[in-house]
């Protein structure tokens, strides 16, 4: 018995562009309303819901004793206090970032990247340090509805990618690199079509893994 091809969605899901606003330390992504989402970043992370999505950058000798004053402080500067907001903290020039989208079939994903290489790192080899901004941020957007299981498993593909294009990079003490120490990943879902599943071979895995490869690499390559 063979299996019949994976059908494409026509169903159109009409949703607004995020709006992307850029300060001279932010980057803001406005969603327009809370959307489901998973994240690690030190601010409205977890599984929840949050209708921005910032990237602010502080100085690189920031010391991070109370992470979320400084992102308080900055939300009252971007006029966002009470909003859902979900936010990450950089070294990084924002006003560098990657952005590349992908699709497959009916699922679009669209990736957001500030990347900084000065503070790799190999999980389980790399010595205990202390927290220093050297971080590769990246927010994704994809045009799904999932269920929460597939929702973590875009973190899986997020980091397997990053890993990837980071291949051949070497921490300070030699061991291959995989990330940094503090980098965070946030995967938001926009309206679209049903996936059960987010693995590598799915439309969102394949989509997702698209746009964080060309996203990465190009910020990547930015880097001396």
């Amino acid at each position: 018995m063979s299996l019949a091809p994976l059908q494409a969605d026509t169903h159109e899901y009409r949703v607004p562009a995020p709006v992307v606003a850029l300060w001279s330390d932010a980057l803001i992504l406005d969603l327009h309303t809370p959307r489901r989402l998973v994240s690690s970043a030190p601010f409205g992370g977890g599984l929840t819901r949050s209708r921005y999505l910032l990237n602010h950058s502080v100085p690189r000798d920031f010391c991070g004793d109370d992470i979320n004053a400084t992102i308080r402080a900055a939300l009252v500067r971007y006029r966002l206090t009470g909003a859902s907001a979900t936010c990450a903290l950089t070294a990084v020039d924002v006003t560098r970032y990657e952005s590349e989208s992908a699709t497959e079939n009916s699922v679009q994903a669209t990736v957001y990247v500030t990347a900084g290489l000065g503070n790799l790192s190999a999980p389980g080899l790399s010595a205990l340090a202390l927290r220093a901004p050297g971080t590769i941020n990246l927010f994704a957007l994809v045009s799904a509805d999932m269920p929460d299981a597939a929702l973590v498993e875009t973190m899986q593909i997020i980091t397997e990618v990053k890993a990837r294009c980071l291949a051949g990079r070497l921490t300070a003490d030699g061991y291959a690199a995989t990330g940094t120490s503090t980098d965070t990943v946030t995967v938001a879902l926009l309206p679209g079509p049903f996936q059960a599943y987010a693995g590598a071979v799915t439309p969102v895995g394949r989509a997702l893994a698209r746009a964080t490869d060309a996203a990465l690499t190009h910020a990547f390559s930015k880097i001396t």
